[in-house]
């Protein structure tokens, strides 16, 4: 099935994970980085307290993430929806109207919970389990939210704040939340009901007894051999993003060099998502599981043979690619392995991985050059954890290769 098809049949669902997907921008760090400067001099803070700050409240969403987001397989998608954005809303006006740090640091973890974490969990799980012919496709689609995000934004904020202070900004994106959520939450009719029901005590023996199992993918080896895998792009793009002035000192490039590379990563991550959409949907998840990283290993070794501005606009490339292919292959592999009947629950497992990695890598890249270690160093390190990673999954992905689609 062509994507213009997939669209023409199911738009409307579409729609509502595109815009949850973009909303999800607000939250991630390629945007919220642009107002470190303005919060740290509104509530007197040390780039080193608001580095410490940001990756608390990243390390706690990712908690929150663990058990809040197998709720959308309990509740109608419209219920789980309406809390997110309320949860978005009141993360902005802590964050721009209280007067205390600790209050507003709380609403800035608030939009990155909801940001990074709920509102992509809510269009991409809502995707995936309303449309099973075309569901590779479906995700490929709807996180081209990303991508379209990271190319608008980011020169959008950098242009208002030359005219509006932060605070006016994060109201101005408030209200647009609201003239967009508020129709979409009342108007649209088609919202999926929950994949689960509550049982009564009537009928509890009966529905237990045709009930589908509840997965618990983390008591089992498979999840812990593929984890690595599914968490390897999180670690190694968070790591370098952040310390990119470093690695452009090390291999004589000028700063210029990333602001070229993430366009080429913005479009790399486009037509890594619309491939493996497709690439999924035909070869199936297991298959595409074995070759999403191949990418990602490449740029590694690209940069580490070159040392230079190239090496650095290679690895951009082939890492955007790679990050554009993983919602598709990911979400559609928990799907084959366990089910998309408890999807928000196996998502909600991945997304508060995905958090976790992101906040954790600053720190290790940053101890290791604190250590004296150069960055063509710990880039061959993680071209060893992601071929570590790669040999791990290649055993469980192998045998649900020859076994029969969940």
């Amino acid at each position: 099935m062509g994507y213009r098809r997939i669209i023409v049949q199911h738009y409307g669902i579409l729609a509502i994970g595109f815009l949850a997907v973009f909303s999800g921008n607000l939250g991630q760090t390629f945007l919220v980085g642009f107002f470190q400067p303005a919060i740290s001099e509104s509530f007197s803070l040390s780039s080193g307290q608001f580095g410490i700050a940001y990756s608390l409240v990243t390390l706690i969403s990712g908690c929150l993430i663990f058990f809040i987001g197998p709720k959308l397989d309990w509740w109608p998608a419209r219920r789980f929806a309406t809390f997110v954005v309320c949860g978005m809303a009141l993360g902005i006006l802590l964050l721009t109207l209280s007067p205390w740090a600790t209050l507003a640091l709380m609403g800035f973890g608030l939009i990155r919970f909801c940001g990074q974490g709920m509102f992509v969990h809510l269009g991409t799980t809502t995707a995936a389990r309303r449309i099973v012919q075309a569901r590779g496709s479906a995700l490929a689609l709807v996180t081209l939210a990303i991508p379209l995000g990271e190319a608008i934004l980011p020169s959008g904020i950098a242009s208002a704040l030359h005219v509006w202070s932060w605070r006016e900004i994060w109201w101005g994106a408030l209200a647009v939340l609201m003239l967009v959520w508020i129709p979409a939450l009342l108007l649209y009719p088609n919202w999926p009901p929950p994949s689960q029901t509550r049982t009564t005590h009537k009928h509890d023996a009966e529905q237990k007894k045709t009930a589908t199992p509840t997965p618990r993918p983390l008591r089992e080896a498979r999840f812990w051999r593929l984890s690595l895998m599914m968490l390897s792009v999180a670690i190694v793009n968070t790591g370098i993003f952040v310390f990119q002035a470093d690695m452009v000192d090390e291999f004589n490039a000028t700063p210029s060099t990333f602001a070229i590379g993430f366009a080429l990563a913005a479009a790399g991550r486009v037509a890594g998502s619309l491939v493996a959409g497709r690439m999924v949907d035909r070869l199936g998840p297991a298959l595409m599981g074995r070759l999403y990283l191949l990418p990602l290993l490449a740029g590694l070794v690209l940069a580490v043979i070159l040392q230079n501005a190239w090496g650095i606009l290679a690895y951009m490339l082939l890492s955007g690619i790679v990050t554009g292919m993983q919602e598709p292959t990911v979400t559609s592999l928990l799907i084959q392995f366990w089910g998309s009947e408890h999807l928000g629950r196996l998502r909600s497992i991945f997304v508060a991985g995905m958090v976790f990695a992101s906040g954790l890598a600053p720190a290790t890249f940053g101890l290791l050059l604190d250590a004296g270690i150069t960055f063509t160093a710990i880039l061959m390190l993680m071209i060893a954890m992601v071929s570590v990673g790669f040999l791990l999954a290649w055993g469980p992905l192998t045998r649900q290769v020859r076994a029969p689609s969940s």
